[in-house]
């Protein structure tokens, strides 16, 4: 059972990515209440919402789970001098990067701003602007500058507070979990430097991990129940945008949400080891993707499906269903030529994962 959850997690990371990509391709940040009515926009608005917003969001919980889960596989059950090494590993794969991907979100916009004004095309990069009254601060931590990254910020704190999560779950394992459970559930706000999913979902998989127990056999257990539950409760979740419950019924989907897509993936390459092997193949390139796609790539090929079909209705649909797998093929195409061409700088610069050397290191 160890070895399918460990070679199922390594097929389920590019689909999560996937997700992830559709979840950051919606329109703005705030989300609206939904209007109810068959109107084209209304129904628009409600897809977008309840795949972008909903179902899609479960792909940043799962990279969290699993990133927990194997911070502490192979701990120490002695004691805590085995933590400072893990830090000093997670320096290279986390903290490097990090920086690394935020300079070039600077870098770009920026060079981008000056390629503009030195050939006087009108264009309002109200995109520099903010980065520029934001400062350094902005770029590495409250922002951060290439924005995705705010979940590795997230993985950071919460691996630095490893010890804590080792004792309590050491001592107290049921205790503390439900009392992190309650906690989840009825505190509507983040931490500060963490966000709320971040530090239950890592928590959860340092919990699992710790306490010896199975991801893929929970996930098998509940399977039945969550091809009922999910769906409902992401379309409760979704119909509740835009009010104050709203952040209850989205924390309720995610774990069911997990396990419904775990569960799908497990289908999805039981029995076919050419899809497995193919979907493993394929993880090789997800941080490249996770760390790339939003600087630039995901904005300018909006701006296109923009130009291309227009910014009506049936262009809204063709920029929402499509843009996204076009974000990942260009995506995969820059890694393949840069782990071509250059495998040591993009080995460096994603943390030494590559196709030539893949790590069960999380993005």
């Amino acid at each position: 059972m160890d070895e399918r959850q460990s070679t199922l997690i390594s097929a389920m990371r590019f689909p999560l990515i996937v997700l992830v990509v559709f979840a950051h391709s919606a329109g703005s940040f705030e989300s609206q209440t939904i209007a109810w009515s068959l109107d084209g926009w209304n129904v628009f608005h409600f897809f977008s919402e309840w795949l972008c917003r909903h179902v899609c969001s479960v792909g940043t919980c799962w990279f969290f789970v699993i990133s927990g889960f194997f911070f502490f596989m192979h701990a120490d059950p002695s004691g805590f001098r085995w933590i400072p090494l893990k830090w000093k590993k997670r320096i290279r794969s986390l903290l490097v990067p990090y920086l690394i991907w935020n300079a070039l979100a600077v870098l770009a916009v920026f060079l981008v701003a000056q390629l503009f004004s030195m050939t006087g095309i009108q264009h309002h990069n109200t995109e520099w602007e903010f980065l520029r009254n934001g400062g350094p601060w902005y770029w590495f931590v409250s922002g951060p500058a290439d924005f995705p990254l705010w979940f590795v910020r997230d993985l950071m704190v919460m691996i630095l507070l490893a010890p804590l999560l080792l004792m309590l779950f050491r001592r107290i394992p049921f205790v503390s979990l439900i009392a992190l459970s309650v906690f989840y559930l009825c505190y509507p706000f983040d931490l500060p430097f963490v966000s709320m999913r971040g530090c239950y979902f890592f928590s959860v998989g340092a919990w699992f991990c710790i306490q010896g127990k199975s991801l893929f056999a929970f996930c098998r257990r509940w399977e039945t129940g969550s091809w009922i539950v999910a769906p409902l409760l992401a379309v409760i979740a979704t119909c509740r945008t835009g009010y104050a419950d709203h952040y209850v019924w989205l924390r309720l989907f995610y774990p069911f949400g997990m396990v419904f897509f775990m569960n799908l993936c497990r289908r999805m390459t039981e029995g076919r080891p050419e899809r497995e092997k193919r979907l493993i193949k394929l993880s090789a390139s997800v941080f490249f993707i996770y760390a790339a796609h939003e600087i630039l790539i995901l904005g300018w090929t909006k701006g296109l499906f923009i130009r291309l079909f227009g910014d009506g209705l049936a262009g809204s649909w063709i920029r929402l269903l499509l843009a996204p797998v076009v974000v990942i093929l260009i995506c995969l195409l820059l890694y393949n030529l840069l782990n071509r061409c250059m495998p040591r700088v993009l080995a460096f610069c994603t943390g030494g994962r590559t196709s030539v050397g893949q790590t069960q290191k999380k993005p």
